[in-house]
């Protein structure tokens, strides 16, 4: 049997049916009819061979997996061979899109569980997924560091001063004002006990221990993480990172490793703007409603902290910063089908990085409580 749109030749090991011409919208209702034959004649294994096929949209590609679901349902098997890239991009969003519904029919067909049953299995999908996205990291990560390019760093010096420099204004702006927010809170209470000098020492210990590293790793999380993810997810869906494969290049090495390199160099730096700003923030207020003079209040500075107390700050900072790349860009990666994903995915990535910093957070301050540093 021939048609412009299709031929099948029978053979012992299969049936084979090559597609050709054009299958788009206002071609369906003749596809339809030339794909019957295959439905009907179809007694074993079914081979779709694409090699001849000029032009392919949606309808198109509906058409042919409607065939193979057909196939299936009587217990016959089926593959597609010969796709171009450009072709196959269809064909893999109608296989996804039929995934996603049979999973979701399944899902809602499944017999109720025990609420303590789904919790558990909550957890451990929760935890499967963060193995897995630590593997892939991993992965990454050795591959990548195993031949750095010149390209690698002119990437990396490029994340840098988007990463970084361009993020001094917004990140010294909100520590100054926090620090203004913790010098009123503790003028507040320090002074019913005419105790309004320690106020310098709680802003400066606080800053520079704590809320300056925390505050400007929050903001680079929702600037650059988000930037990390949609600007990788955007590559993805524009199939530019299969296109960097093509032509011999290591989308990890040129995509992943300079943003995760860079956000390790940039965010100590950071670090330091802002605890500066937040004390300059603080002064503002001692200063000026306190009574206390710059001269006080710079000895105060330094009466109440150490270098342990900036080096307590410091230490943690490369640990968020890789936290937040590496969240960013494997979310990034991971994106696959369409805009909303693109939108879900960035907000996975702020979101998580955010938590997993203040449990690092957390979990720093802890230890060095333990051992007195």
């Amino acid at each position: 049997m021939t048609s412009p749109f299709l031929s099948i030749e029978s053979t012992p090991e299969a049936l084979r049916v090559r597609v050709r011409g054009d299958w788009l919208f206002e071609n369906v209702r003749a596809l339809e009819e030339a794909s019957a034959e295959v439905r009907d004649r179809a007694d074993r294994h079914v081979e779709f061979l694409c090699d001849g096929l000029r032009e392919i949209d949606i309808a198109g590609a509906w058409v042919l997996v409607d065939r193979a679901q057909q196939l299936s349902e009587v217990g016959l098997t089926s593959n597609f061979e010969g796709f171009r890239a450009a072709h196959f991009k269809f064909l893999r969003h109608i296989i996804d899109a039929a995934a996603i519904r049979e999973h979701a029919l399944l899902r809602d067909q499944r017999t109720p569980t025990h609420p303590l049953r789904r919790g558990l299995e909550a957890i451990g999908e929760v935890v499967t997924r963060g193995v897995e996205d630590t593997g892939q990291v991993t992965r990454w990560l050795s591959e990548g560091l195993r031949l750095p390019t010149r390209m690698m760093i002119a990437e990396t010096l490029r994340q840098v001063h988007q990463a970084g420099v361009q993020a001094i204004p917004v990140v010294m702006m909100i520590t100054f004002l926090i620090g203004i927010v913790l010098a009123y809170q503790g003028a507040s209470q320090l002074e019913r006990f005419g105790a309004q000098v320690f106020v310098v020492d709680m802003v400066s210990i606080a800053v520079v221990r704590e809320m300056g590293a925390l505050l400007a790793a929050v903001m680079v999380a929702g600037r650059s993480g988000s930037a990390f993810a949609a600007s990788l997810g955007t590559m993805k869906l524009n199939e530019e990172v299969d296109a960097m494969q093509v032509m011999g290049l290591n989308p990890t090495r040129q995509l992943v490793l300079p943003r995760i390199m860079a956000l390790i160099i940039a965010l100590p730096a950071l670090t330091l703007f802002a605890n500066l700003a937040g004390l300059a923030g603080g002064a503002l207020i001692t200063i000026a409603y306190l009574d206390i003079s710059t001269l006080q209040f710079v000895e105060r500075v330094a009466a109440s902290t150490d270098m342990n107390d900036y080096m307590a700050g410091l230490i943690k900072t490369p640990f968020f910063a890789f936290l937040i790349a590496a969240v960013g860009t494997l979310r990034g990666m991971q994106v696959e089908r369409s805009a909303e994903e693109l939108g879900r995915k960035t907000t996975e990535a702020v979101v998580l990085s955010i938590v997993l910093i203040i449990c690092a957070d957390a979990f720093f301050t802890t230890i060095f409580t333990r051992v007195g540093f």
